[in-house]
């Protein structure tokens, strides 16, 4: 495949924008709070909300945002006066789950927010967010009073299923993918003239790249920048575990929720210190000497720097990454694949990279009131009728969760078309612990501090942990299925 033929970037899936409330007037720590959209100080007859939203780096789409709700409370027919605040939660995770819950036990939470689509099923074991699953039900008036369940993707929506239940806890807004950006200028100056496809194919281009006196990989490993490898450890994971996936799968649903890496946890299929797991973590150790020098104090805004310089060939991101790259001869590819050649349980094809799963979750916590939840659910709507879905996707580079969403031109060539990524392991949204373990102990692991079995048994040691804790806040047990039997 040349170079020539992969100018229009390779397929992506991306993400819609999200928003969410806060409960009270001032903003928490870490954030910024915005105009209601009542700039005048006229009375509204509306029922108030606070939701809480990630601030974006992009200052374009926080404004974004902020002229999506004053559009919302100028329509005479919304039902909510919407209150905006931005929060800083990092790039990493772990900062949004404690404030969520923070906020949640201490019956501070704002009225619409951003979670995660595990955690909204986490949260609602314990009884912390409210049931949605009536609610889809009710028509859409943005939508034409289409039912709003049946407006949405069923492929986000099966995977919003709290386990062994038909509830929602959360409403999606869109769906994300990684893809590998490539600077075309040092791929041509390393002689390069055919994308890779294979892994071995991809290890073979970097070895040229440098060879050249080039980084092949704008990639790092510092707290802020965990991300990029542990997005790369859930795409080697996924295509190395497809054959267990029936034996973890309880529900038959071809897809692996919390409760069912639970039950292969306990039951002892899921072991770090045994395959597929333990020779992802080699593949994943051997890819580094491609990395930049110094790779565990490299952050996120670090690598994006390095290739936007074009100190480094490459570097994993989302598609809004494109938003930052006026003037550069880029390309984008999806990231290579595993063969046998690398690992005996290789699919051999392309999956997606820590994507395809609901993301941009909103929640209400349980002890919003009657008034306030409809008014929240008015405003949700707004969120995914087809014209903001169009708008988010044309300004924002994410794709609508829209079954028939009409996709704008800068859109259509980020659609999914890669194997989807069945089960979330290793990302905060299944354990803030786990990954923290990674970021932490698989700093020393990568760059030769700590053994591979000493940080596999940590691995282990956590995995257990949290497995307990799920089983006891969740009422999972080997009995009940884990939640799968009624």
């Amino acid at each position: 495949m040349s170079l020539k033929r992969l100018q229009t970037p390779v397929i992506l899936a991306i993400g819609l924008a999200l928003l969410a409330g806060c409960a009270n007037n001032e903003a928490p720590l870490g954030t910024d709070a915005s105009q209601s959209g009542n700039p005048g100080g006229v009375q509204s007859t509306k029922a108030i909300i606070n939701f809480t939203t990630s601030k974006s780096k992009i200052e374009d789409d926080n404004k974004f945002y902020e002229k999506l709700i004053r559009d919302y409370n100028a329509d005479p027919n919304a039902k909510a006066e919407v209150n905006l605040t931005l929060a800083n939660w990092g790039e990493n995770g772990t900062e949004q789950r404690t404030w969520v819950t923070t906020q949640l036990i201490g019956n501070n939470a704002p009225d619409l927010f951003q979670s995660k689509y595990l955690w909204s099923q986490e949260d609602y074991g314990k009884g912390l967010v409210v049931d949605l699953t009536s609610d889809l039900s009710q028509p859409n008036p943005y939508n034409g009073g289409a039912d709003w369940r049946d407006t949405l993707s069923d492929t986000v929506m099966a995977n919003m299923l709290v386990p062994g239940t038909d509830k929602y806890a959360g409403i999606p807004t869109y769906s994300g993918t990684i893809r590998l950006f490539y600077n075309k200028d040092l791929f041509e100056k390393a002689g390069v003239s055919a994308l890779p496809e294979t892994w071995n194919d991809f290890l073979a281009v970097q070895d040229q790249i440098q060879k050249e006196g080039i980084t092949p990989m704008a990639i790092g490993f510092a707290k802020q920048g965990g991300d990029r490898p542990d997005w790369m450890l859930r795409y080697l994971s996924d295509q190395t575990v497809e054959r267990l996936i029936p034996q973890m799968d309880l529900d038959k649903n071809k897809l692996i929720g919390s409760n069912e890496i639970v039950a292969a946890i306990e039951g002892g299929l899921l072991d770090f210190t045994k395959d597929p797991w333990k020779n992802v973590f080699l593949i994943l150790k051997d890819w580094t000497r491609y990395w930049p020098k110094g790779f565990n104090g490299i952050t996120v805004d670090d690598a994006n720097e390095m290739f936007l310089r074009g100190d480094a060939a490459m570097t994993l991101a989302s598609p809004d990454f494109i938003k930052q790259l006026e003037g550069m001869n880029y390309g984008v590819m999806r990231v290579p694949y595993l063969t046998k050649e690398n690992h005996p349980m290789a699919e051999g094809k392309y999956y997606e990279v820590a994507s395809g799963n609901p993301d941009g979750v909103y929640v209400m916590p349980k002890t919003i009131s009657a008034e306030k939840k409809a008014a929240a659910l008015d405003f949700l709507m707004y969120l995914t009728s087809p014209a903001v879905q169009k708008e988010i996707a044309e300004q924002l580079y994410r794709v609508p969760v829209l079954k028939d969403a009409e996709f704008p031109d800068n859109i259509k060539p980020f659609l999914a078309v890669n194997e989807p990524f069945k089960m979330n392991l290793f990302g905060p949204a299944f354990s803030k612990n786990l990954y923290d373990t990674f970021g932490k102990d698989g700093q020393l692991y990568l760059d030769g501090s700590l053994s591979l079995d000493a940080f596999l048994g940590k691995m282990n040691e956590v995995a257990k942990q949290e497995a307990a804790s799920l089983m006891q806040s969740q009422g999972w047990n080997e009995g009940n299925g884990y939640g799968t039997k009624k």
